[in-house]
């Protein structure tokens, strides 16, 4: 399977550090941080770290196409996709819960936290209701 197709990308300024393969969220400060948990709306997937503090991150944006993403837990291939609840930014299987953001839909599937698996991101970031 190809990767990274069609893939639109931001330059954002990092808030904190950020790890290639994971979830970010805009700050109300413009700065992008990891997404904390699946009620946080994501901007996408950062395409590379940036440990510095104020430094430029290049960041995936949701159009529907497919990029590299970290696994937090076991995901299986056609899996609807949340931010995991810990602060990392991977994502794991959604679950029902109301006010979760469903970030896209398994490509790959994962055996175990820390797999980079291919995710088609969504298009539309709506609240699962």
């Amino acid at each position: 399977m190809s990767t990274s197709q069609s893939v639109v990308t931001i330059s954002a300024e990092a808030g904190s550090a950020v790890t290639i393969y994971r979830l970010v969220t805009q700050a109300s400060d413009g700065q992008v941080d990891l997404v904390a948990d699946a009620t946080e709306k994501p901007l996408g997937v950062a395409c590379e770290s940036q440990s510095t503090v104020g430094g430029s991150v290049p960041v995936a944006i949701p159009n529907g196409a497919i990029v590299k993403v970290e696994a937090g837990a076991a995901i299986t291939l056609g899996a609807d996709l949340e931010a995991a609840g810990d602060g990392t930014g991977r994502v794991i299987t959604h679950t029902s819960g109301v006010g979760d953001y469903i970030v896209g839909t398994a490509m790959t599937a994962a055996g175990a936290a820390g797999d980079i698996i291919e995710v088609q991101l969504s298009v539309d970031l709506d609240q699962v209701a």
